[in-house]
Parts: structure tokens; C-alpha cells; sequence
């Protein structure tokens, strides 16, 4: 089908938060079929490609960049590409469509490439917003690494779940679109030039990178968890030994106090008025050399 009346003539319509306007449009001007329509305005659809007789539609998942605020802000982006023109369908604003839109609005005379060059850039530009997600991910790892390591603090725990349930999200939405890339890549379709396939693979690359990042990030925080344990066993076990030690002390300490407060006449002392003050002398040093003792020990 030839939406334009030149074969040589190509445009992009971009829907944002498609209407039953937009709905009727696809299905009767367009002829999209009704399942592919159904994924545009049911969301959250898994990362796909579907070849019909007059088109292909592809469902990519972009991401905004919203620094300090929730870093998966994903939206779907649902994408026919036909022999001279290209459909765009998103719920929500995308950071990625409007840099696209601004600069064919500055050379319009990217669009003469074709379609096919068009979805490049349009998944160039999806795919690399990823990064800025994963530069601000590998900043909150530093953050993670100084609440254990330098001052450590109780609040990295929940960093950690946090940031692991960030990233395997993001695994699980980017391995289904690594699969889109290689299959728009390496096999043969009526739609894409194998000019821009050559395009296409550098895409495929950069996901397979931010796949990669994404499973070392995992380790590390599998990491951290283990460190951030490990962490609190030894601070247990230092005061447990802190209590140890002043327990030890105070045992022979008790003992003496214990002996001098039963009601026996004849103790050592008990008759002489320094017989307290020396009794508290004797504490003293015997709770001075068990210290020193337990220092040459090094237990302490």
C-alpha cells in the first residue's frame, strides 16, 4: 500500500496517545491489522517484530532520562514501516522523538534517504538514551560502594535492592529488543535496504554493550550485598567481643563485691576504715591488668 501518490515521496506521522481518532485512522486509511492496532493502545507490549504483506511492525521499548526521579521511565514506541512511509504510536511523550523531530525540522532533507534510514535513526536514538540511564545507575553504584565501604551506613541496603531491581528490569526489557535488532540486521525484508542494515548492526552492538553493562552491573551488586553482609557480621562480632571482654572484667569484679557483701565478721579488711578504699584499689588494678593482659594478647 502507497499512502503518498509518488513512490519517491515518504513521510512520518507521529501518534501521541492515540484517540479512537487515531485508532480509526490506522485501521481505515493505514490498514493495519486489528492485533497490531490492539498493541498500540493496550501498553506494555514485549519487544517484537511482525512482518505483514504491506508493512512491518516493530514494538521497541524507549526510555526517558529524568534526573533524581524514577530511572525506568519506559514508554513503547509501536512502529510501521511501509514502502514510503513510517508510523510512530506512543502513550507518552518521548525525550527520543522530539530530537528526531527536531532535526528533520532543521534538514528536512533527511527523510529523502527513506523510511528504513528514518527507523535507524529513530532506533539509534531510542537505544542510545540508554546510556544516560546507565551513567546514572553506575553513579549510584559509587554511592552504594561509599554507605559500605567508607562511612557505612544501614541505608545501603535498600540501595541495593533498589538499584538491583532497576537493573534486572532493564535486562529483561533490553534482551527482547537485542532480538528485534538482530533479526531487523541479518534478515532479509522488502523494507529495509541492506545499506541501512549495515546501520542497523551498529545498533545491534550498542545493545549488545548495554546488555553486557547491565550483567556486570548485576555482579557488582551481587557483590556489594555479600560486602554489605560481610560488613555487618564484623561489626556484630566486634561488639560481641567489646561485651566479652568488659563481661570477663567485671566476672572477678563481681565476685569481690559479692564476697565483701556477705555477713561473715571476719573478712580481710573489714574491720580497718581504709579497708574499702583498698578493696577499690584492688578493683582497679585487677580490671587494669586483665586490659593490659588482653592487650599484649591483642585481643583488644
Amino acid at each position: 500500500m502507497k499512502i503518498c501518490d509518488s513512490p519517491n515521496e515518504m513521510f512520518w506521522l507521529d501518534i501521541e496517545a492515540p484517540t479512537e481518532d487515531s485508532v480509526k485512522l490506522m485501521g481505515e486509511v493505514f490498514k493495519f491489522h486489528p492485533l497490531a492496532i490492539e498493541d498500540c493502545v493496550h501498553r506494555q507490549s514485549r519487544p517484537k517484530i511482525e512482518e505483514y504483506s504491506d508493512y512491518l511492525f516493530i514494538v521497541y521499548h524507549g526510555i526517558n532520562f529524568n534526573p533524581g526521579e524514577y530511572l525506568l521511565d519506559t514508554i513503547d514506541v509501536d512502529i510501521f514501516l511501509g514502502p514510503n512511509y513510517i508510523v510512530t504510536v506512543h502513550e507518552k511523550p518521548l525525550q527520543s522523538i522530539a530530537v528526531i523531530k527536531e532535526r528533520l525540522e532543521k534538514n528536512p532533507k533527511l527523510l529523502e534517504a527513506g523510511p528504513d534510514r528514518l527507523l535507524y535513526r529513530i532506533l539509534d536514538e531510542l537505544t542510545d538514551r540508554y546510556f544516560k540511564v546507565i551513567d546514572d545507575m553506575d553513579e549510584g553504584m559509587d554511592k552504594i560502594e561509599d554507605s559500605i565501604f567508607e562511612n557505612f551506613s544501614k541505608e545501603a541496603l535498600p540501595l541495593i535492592f533498589s538499584a538491583k531491581k532497576e537493573v534486572l528490569a532493564l535486562r529483561r526489557l533490553v534482551g527482547p529488543q537485542m532480538e528485534v535488532l538482530k533479526t531487523l540486521t541479518y534478515r532479509e525484508s522488502p523494507y529495509i535496504k541492506s545499506s541501512t542494515q549495515l546501520y542497523l548492526r551498529d545498533i545491534y552492538d550498542h545493545i549488545l554493550r548495554i546488555v553486557e553493562i547491565l550483567e556486570s552491573q548485576r555482579d557488582l551488586l551481587s557483590g556489594a550485598m555479600d560486602s554489605y553482609l560481610s560488613q555487618v557480621s564484623n561489626r556484630t562480632n566486634e561488639v560481641m567481643k567489646v561485651l566479652s571482654i568488659v563481661a570477663t572484667i567485671m566476672l572477678p569484679l563481681s565476685f569481690l563485691t559479692g564476697l565483701y557483701g556477705t555477713n561473715f565478721i571476719m573478712l580481710p579488711g573489714a574491720d580497718n576504715p581504709a579497708g574499702f578504699w583498698g578493696l577499690v584499689i584492688a578493683m582497679v588494678g585487677l580490671a587494669g591488668g586483665m586490659l593490659l593482659y588482653f592487650k599484649m594478647k591483642k585481643w583488644i
